[in-house]
């Protein structure tokens, strides 16, 4: 696992700070440039972000297997809620030093010395804007992972905001997480509204949008209704006027628009998945997931995304990272791995689905937001409409590659808009984005196709015959952590009890049930 450790970065900045200009000067390499261009800055941050939210600790080992699009075939713990202390260790820390770097584009584009230096590399204002995007992008996962955290806004003097000044403040406060999600919201509306769409973002190094400024402004309006439908149980005022200002400005119209992190096909670059999966091979797609998309569950009927999203039960996993296994559109070639399973491991690999050629290959795009999840977000503001409904299962289907005709009949055939069925889509919709679904499950209680706690579950035949004298029929889903349903929040990072004891503490003490998984955050109220 990756450690930087905050306290590291605080030494090391006092220690440069007290540094005579002697003492600077002696350090200087004249030969090396003293100004790190936004653009690299851009470049590095957004893949380093990613790279920690979707690998196979930060999302594998926690939100894939919660929300049980994948299961693991060989440590079950985290999938029954055990997750490591370093997990969340590492999506807190790195919060803060992907803040760091996006600030620091910030500082480039808004000092008289290196703006013009800046601009060579795009239009200063609308690097500036798509920083602030993902700031949002970024403090908004990290208060929908924790709660209330240390917060950091731009251009604000607010005294709760006091996170990424290290200059000044070494131990921030924990801002409230209602008084984020506000400013976020207020930060992705300036965001928006300051793009010039006429000038490029970056002439290099977005591998979002390749420097599109149109869509950036699309991405932070769509990023708005995420945001604002969050609130909408607690806040609906607010949330309707926020969706409707950004439905003015202009969101996503299409699988076009779609936000999504770009990997090479060199390992060194390659998606974080790609990378994990060249050692180890952990994952299968859960069972759940899988009964969801044949139509054994829930009520829809067979979901040909199936075929896009997982490989066969028989392929193997060296024919799928070479990407020639063998595709079949038969439902019955497809077996989920049992969720939370804990003798998975002496299930044979044969006896399950990998995740799909699709996903295990070295430039896969990790999804930020997407079209589909902008429909769904419409059909809920407009009461569950169905128009917005359907949009959002095509655009889903068509995003994954499914034929046209096969697409046109599973839409003929959805049924009506309701709540259930928009949100259960908007789940299938997400695989792949188990973060943003955990936080809706949190907010909704969909899908309800999950396994639940205590349920008991029943083995395919061919997995019990593959178990051999191990095999029972059926087995109870029993989590390591005593909860009567999913985390509803992660705990802090044990290392901020040295870090930033005191702040950390009174954090604490606003939580309902204290720093545990089941503490709810404010907009929680399913």
């Amino acid at each position: 696992m990756k450690k930087i450790f905050l306290i590291t970065a605080l030494i090391a900045t006092s220690f440069i700070i007290s540094c005579s200009n002697d003492i600077e000067n002696i350090n200087q390499n004249p030969n090396s440039p003293e100004t790190v261009l936004p653009n690299f800055i851009f470049n590095s941050a957004t893949k380093e972000m990613i790279d920690t939210r979707r690998d196979t600790f930060g999302a594998g080992r926690l939100t894939l297997p919660w929300m049980q699009y994948w299961g693991q075939n060989a440590y079950a713990d985290d999938d029954r809620f055990d997750y490591r202390e370093a997990v969340g260790e590492d999506h807190y820390e790195f919060t803060y030093k992907i803040g760091t770097d996006l600030k620091a584009i910030i500082d480039l584009n808004t000092n008289e010395d290196t703006r013009e230096l800046a601009a060579g590399v795009g239009n200063n204002e609308n690097q500036i804007a798509a920083a602030r995007i993902m700031l949002a992008y970024n403090f908004h996962q990290a208060t929908d992972f924790f709660g209330d955290i240390p917060y950091y806004s731009f251009g604000s003097d607010d005294p709760d905001f006091q996170a990424l000044n290290v200059d000044e403040v070494f131990s921030p406060v924990f801002a409230p997480a209602q008084k984020i999600y506000a400013d976020i919201l207020k930060e992705l509306r300036e965001s928006a509204d300051m793009i010039n769409t006429a000038e490029p973002v970056f002439t290099t190094g977005d591998q979002i949008f390749n420097g599109d400024a149109t869509k950036w402004k699309k991405f932070a309006n769509s990023l708005i209704l995420r945001v604002a439908n969050r609130l909408r149980n607690v806040d609906p005022a607010t949330a309707n006027a926020a969706i409707e200002a950004a439905l003015t400005s202009g969101v996503m119209t299409s699988n076009e628009d779609n936000a999504a992190q770009g990997y090479d096909t060199a390992d060194a670059t390659a998606s974080p998945l790609w990378v994990d999966f060249i050692p180890r091979n952990d994952f299968g797609v859960a069972a759940p997931f899988v009964k969801l998309l044949k139509g054994e569950t829930g009520n829809f009927g067979p979901d040909a995304r199936l075929f896009e999203m997982a490989a066969t039960a028989n392929a193997s996993i060296s024919d799928i990272k070479d990407g020639i296994a063998e595709r079949s559109e038969d439902f019955d070639d497809y077996v989920g791995i049992p969720y939370a399973f804990q003798l998975a491991n002496f299930l044979p690999f044969t006896s399950f689905s990998w995740p799909s050629s699709n996903i295990l290959k070295p430039d896969y795009r990790e999804m930020l937001m997407e079209y589909a999840e902008v429909q769904f977000i419409i059909s809920e503001h407009n009461g569950f409409a169905q128009e917005n409904y359907e949009n959002g299962v095509r655009a889903s289907m068509e995003r994954w590659g499914v034929a046209a005709d096969a697409v046109n009949a599973f839409v003929a055939a959805l049924p009506a808009a309701t709540q259930e069925t928009v949100l259960n889509q908007k789940y299938v919709a997400s695989y792949m984005q188990p973060h943003n679904a955990w936080a809706e499950y949190r907010r909704t209680g969909f899908p309800n196709t999950l396994v639940k706690v205590g349920e008991i579950v029943t083995l395919p035949q061919s997995q019990v015959d593959a178990l051999g004298e191990n095999g029972e029929p059926t087995y109870e889903f029993i989590p390591r952590i005593d909860v009567n349903d999913l985390p509803t929040r992660l705990r802090y990072p044990q290392i901020l009890q040295t870090l930033n004891g005191e702040n950390r503490s009174t954090a604490v003490s606003k939580l309902g049930d204290g720093d545990t998984i089941e503490s709810k955050l404010f907009w929680d109220v399913n």
